[in-house]
């Protein structure tokens, strides 16, 4: 079969590679197909330790199941399942904690397990039994399924900060999962939902998604709009999905009292020391929450949304191509020229 294979930093090859194996204790599943995600493009420049190589990589997929191990219950050929890409350990004590996204033994597909930038791609028993195959109905279509794993992620960091029901939010950033978070943020109930950008291509392409308010940071005053826009007391919720420093350190000024600011962009490693002025998150009770991955349970809840058509992504998947164009795809997604890029395994 056809896959895209991670040999070492910038070193990705789509190549020939075995089909996978079925066996009594595993799923193979006919890949529809995977959308390209923001480690992959980490994977694509500047590699991460996390990975293995030879790796088939990706990880953000929908497919068919092909064959189910007779020591497997639970599932059948011809279903479409999506993945939760964490597969924890499920003994340690954050496991016991349900902090499966964080087990320090979690083994990640497309890290330790082979993803789905592939013709197909086996589950290992340890996801099976985790929970990490999740259905996906006959109402939700491919594409949009394809993003219900980014969208898990939104949604733990969306629950972390309490974004149900309330009067704003602002999203600093607007890459994909920023785009995420917006949809994301109006299925929550928020009433008014800002998202600020530097990039002009980005913007323009943001733009596209309905009853959002959208500042061009290069050009207008993000605080003021957001003031306006919440009766001058900042927003309730404030979620930084640019990996920047400076985004980290101004998310402070356009919270209001008592709000809450989420970092859910990770900075680089060894440039992620970061500035608050403490009397602000002092004196205006600030709650800082980090968001790191998502859980089983997460990618359940985004496949709901989709379900119940609370979830756009019309204007969130920008580009479609070939397996053996996914170098294009990555240098799209480089470039800030796309939101979504799906890839799909079959020409």
């Amino acid at each position: 079969m056809k896959a895209a294979v991670y040999y070492g930093p910038g070193d990705i090859r789509v190549e020939q590679r075995p089909e996978p194996k079925p066996t009594n204790e595993n799923i193979i599943v006919k890949i529809h197909c995977c959308a390209i995600c923001g480690t992959d493009l980490k994977l694509a420049t500047v590699g991460n330790p996390r990975c293995h190589p030879p790796r088939i990589i990706g990880h953000e997929m929908v497919g068919s199941i092909t064959h189910v191990g007779k020591d497997i219950r639970g599932f059948s050929v011809n279903e479409r399942i999506t993945l939760a890409t964490t597969v924890a350990c499920g003994t340690c004590q954050i496991c016991a904690l349900n902090l499966g996204n964080m087990c320090p033994s979690a083994k990640p597909i497309s890290y330790d397990f082979d993803g789905a930038f592939a013709e197909y791609i086996a589950i290992p028993p340890q996801a099976i039994s985790g929970g990490n195959v999740v259905k996906v109905p006959d109402s939700v279509p491919d594409e949009t399924a394809s993003l219900s794993e980014p969208l898990s992620c939104a949604i733990n960091a969306q629950e972390l900060i309490n974004v149900k029901n309330v009067n704003s939010v602002l999203i600093i950033g607007a890459g994909p999962l920023g785009a995420i978070h917006a949809e994301l943020a109006k299925a929550n109930g928020a009433r008014v939902v800002m998202i600020s950008e530097y990039s002009k291509q980005r913007l323009s392409m943001v733009r596209k998604i309905t009853d959002i308010i959208v500042i061009d940071a290069g050009s207008q005053n993000i605080e003021s709009i957001v003031k306006k826009n919440t009766s001058g007391l900042g927003a309730d919720a404030v979620i930084v999905c640019a990996p920047s420093q400076k985004a980290q350190e101004s998310s402070l000024q356009y919270a209001r009292k008592g709000g809450a600011i989420s970092l859910f962009a990770s900075l680089p490693k060894g440039v992620s020391d970061t500035t608050f002025d403490s009397r602000i998150i002092h004196y205006n009770e600030l709650r800082i929450i980090g968001a790191s991955d998502s859980r089983p349970e997460h990618v359940r809840k985004a496949v709901s949304l989709m379900a119940e058509k609370k979830i756009s992504t019309q204007a969130i998947i920008t580009h479609h191509v070939s397996l053996d164009e996914i170098q294009k795809g990555i240098e799209l997604m480089k470039n800030k020229e796309s939101l979504k890029v799906l890839v799909y395994p079959r020409s």
